[in-house]
C-alpha cells in the first residue's frame, strides 16, 4: 500500500483548535455554553485536544473561571499540561482564534467528523458479522446488523453512544435534559396516556420514556380500549409515531375501533346503511384525521416473534427519527423462543421489550392476560402476581396497570364503571382512578364521587361479622 492509498479517518484539526480557542477567549458566552451541552471529549480526533477539552468542560461544570492562565494552572496541577503541548500550545490555539462567534460551526464540524468515524467503525463490525465464522443464524446476524445501524443513528442524532463514560459527561447530559423539562421541551418529558385522571396521577414525570408499561386484565375488561386510547393519544396529542402490533385483532377491525373511539361514534353506524348519516360523516372525518396525521402504524402479523417487533420498530425509528410508543396486544399470543417452561420463554420477551424501550427511548405498552384463579377471590381486582405464564413481568416493568369492571361479574351492576389500578409505578405514586367505558370509548368521571361509590359498594359486598361466632 502506498502513502497515497492510505486514508485518514474523518477529522478537522483546525475546527478542534478553533473550538478550544473560542472557549479560552469567551467561555461564558451562550454559544460556548451550548457547545458544552452537546460536544463530548471523545469526539475530538486529537488526543491532546480531548485532554484540554475534558479539563475546561469539568471547570465549566464547577462554575470556575476559564481562561488561558486558569486552564494552564489546572492542567499543570493534574499532570496533563505537558502531554497536551504545554502552555505555549494553549497560547497558540487562543492566538489563532480571533473570535468565538463561529464556535457552534466549529463544534458541529468536530461532531460530524466523530460521527463519521463512528459510522466507519460500526460498518466494519457489520462486515465482520458476515465474514467471520460463528454459530449465529442468518436472521440473528441481520438483527445484530440492525442493532449496529441503530447505534449509528443514535450517534448521529444525539452525539452519544453506549459504553462507560465519565460521570461528568453524564452530568452534562442530565443538565440538558433538566433544562428541556423546565422549558417544556416535548423531547425531554414523558408521555401521557390520554386519560386525564391517570395522567394527573403520573405528573410531573408522566410515563417516563424508556419504560415498559404493562396492562393486565381478564377478558372483556377493556384492555384493547385502553390500548387504542393510548395509541391515538400518542399519535394526535403527543405528535409521535405510535406502533400498534395487534396479534389478536385484524388491522381493519382495529382501525375501525380507533375511528369509532376518536369520533366517539358507536361502531354500529358502519354496519347499518342510513342508520345515522350525521354520525357516519363525523366518524369518517375523524378517521381521515388519523390517516392524515401519519403517526399511527398497525401490524397484525399473527404469532409474531419479538425479533419482528424489534426490527419493525427500529425501521420506523430510522425513518422518522423518533418513536413515541410501541404497543403490543398481547403477550401470550407472541411466538416465544424455546425454553424449559413457558414462564421463562415469555420472560425473555418482557426483557426484550424493556430493552427495546431503552434502546428507542420510547414507551412500550404490553397487554397481558391474567390467570383465571383471581376470579375465585372475593376481591377480583387484579394484582401483578396474577399475570399469566410469567412472573418476570413484575421485575421487568416500570408500570403495572390492572383493569377491573364489576359489571363483568354482575349483570345487574353498572356495565360502564371501570377501575384502573396502577399497582406498580417505579417513577412515582400508585393508586386507583375511575372512568366509564361505553361502546369502546373511555369517558372521564368525577374521581371523588366515583371513589366514594366504589368504597361503598365494596363494603356492602363484604360478609357481615356477627357476635358470638354465629
Amino acid at each position: 500500500m502506498t502513502t497515497a492509498d492510505y486514508r485518514l479517518p474523518p477529522s478537522s484539526i483546525e475546527s478542534e483548535q478553533s473550538v478550544l480557542g473560542s472557549i479560552l477567549l469567551d467561555a461564558q458566552s451562550d454559544r460556548v455554553q451550548r457547545v458544552f451541552s452537546f460536544l463530548a471529549a471523545e469526539m475530538f480526533y486529537s488526543r491532546q485536544h480531548a485532554v484540554i477539552y475534558r479539563v475546561v468542560r469539568e471547570m465549566n461544570t464547577k462554575n470556575q473561571t476559564i481562561d488561558l492562565l486558569t486552564v494552564a494552572d489546572r492542567m499543570e496541577s493534574n499532570g496533563t499540561l505537558e502531554s497536551a503541548g504545554g502552555f505555549a500550545y494553549l497560547a497558540e490555539v487562543q492566538k489563532n482564534t480571533p473570535s468565538s462567534a463561529n464556535v457552534l460551526a466549529y463544534a458541529n464540524r468536530v461532531k460530524d467528523c466523530a460521527v463519521e468515524r463512528f459510522a466507519i467503525e460500526q460498518a466494519n463490525k457489520m462486515l465482520e458479522v458476515f465474514y467471520q465464522p460463528s454459530a449465529l443464524t442468518t436472521a440473528e446476524k441481520l438483527e445484530h446488523m440492525q442493532a449496529l445501524a441503530m447505534r449509528i443513528d443514535d450517534k448521529t442524532r444525539s452525539g452519544s453512544s453506549r459504553g462507560l463514560v465519565p460521570f461528568s459527561e453524564v452530568f452534562q447530559e442530565w443538565m440538558s435534559v433538566v433544562d428541556g423539562r423546565l422549558s417544556k421541551d416535548p423531547a425531554a418529558i414523558g408521555l401521557t396516556s390520554g386519560i386525564k385522571a391517570l395522567d394527573d396521577m403520573l405528573e410531573p414525570k408522566r410515563i417516563v420514556k424508556g419504560s415498559l408499561f404493562v396492562v393486565g386484565a381478564r377478558p372483556k375488561m377493556g384492555k384493547t380500549t385502553l390500548y387504542t386510547t393510548m395509541a391515538i393519544n400518542c399519535a394526535l396529542n403527543e405528535g409521535l409515531p405510535a406502533l400498534a402490533f395487534s396479534l389478536e385483532m385484524p388491522r381493519v377491525q382495529l382501525a375501525e375501533n380507533m375511528i369509532s373511539q376518536n369520533s366517539r361514534v358507536n361502531s354500529k353506524v358502519f354496519y347499518l346503511d342510513g342508520y345515522d348519516d350525521n354520525k357516519f360523516a363525523m366518524a369518517s372525518e375523524k378517521g381521515l384525521e388519523l390517516a392524515q396525521n401519519g403517526n399511527l402504524y398497525i401490524d397484525d402479523t399473527p404469532g409474531l416473534p419479538l425479533s419482528h417487533i424489534v426490527a419493525e420498530s427500529r425501521r420506523i425509528k430510522r425513518e422518522r427519527g423518533v418513536v413515541g410508543m410501541v404497543l403490543v396486544d398481547y403477550l401470550t399470543l407472541m411466538k416465544a423462543e424455546k425454553a424449559e417452561r413457558n414462564d421463562l420463554a415469555y420472560g425473555m420477551i418482557t426483557k426484550g421489550l424493556k430493552n427495546l424501550a431503552k434502546e428507542l427511548n420510547c414507551v412500550v405498552v404490553l397487554l397481558t392476560q391474567l390467570n383465571r384463579d383471581l376470579e375465585k377471590r372475593t376481591n377480583k381486582r387484579p394484582l401483578p402476581s396474577d399475570s399469566r405464564d410469567t412472573g418476570q413481568i413484575e421485575q421487568d416493568c416500570d408500570y403495572w396497570l390492572g383493569i377491573y369492571r364489576g359489571g363483568a361479574y354482575d349483570e345487574n351492576a353498572n356495565q360502564a364503571e371501570t377501575e384502573y389500578l396502577l399497582r406498580l409505578n417505579r417513577h412515582g405514586e400508585s393508586g386507583v382512578i375511575y372512568a366509564d367505558q361505553r361502546h369502546g370509548v373511555i369517558y372521564e368521571v368525577d374521581q371523588v364521587q366515583a371513589k366514594a361509590k366504589a368504597l361503598a359498594a365494596e363494603a356492602e359486598s363484604r360478609p357481615s361479622k356477627q357476635k358470638g361466632g354465629f
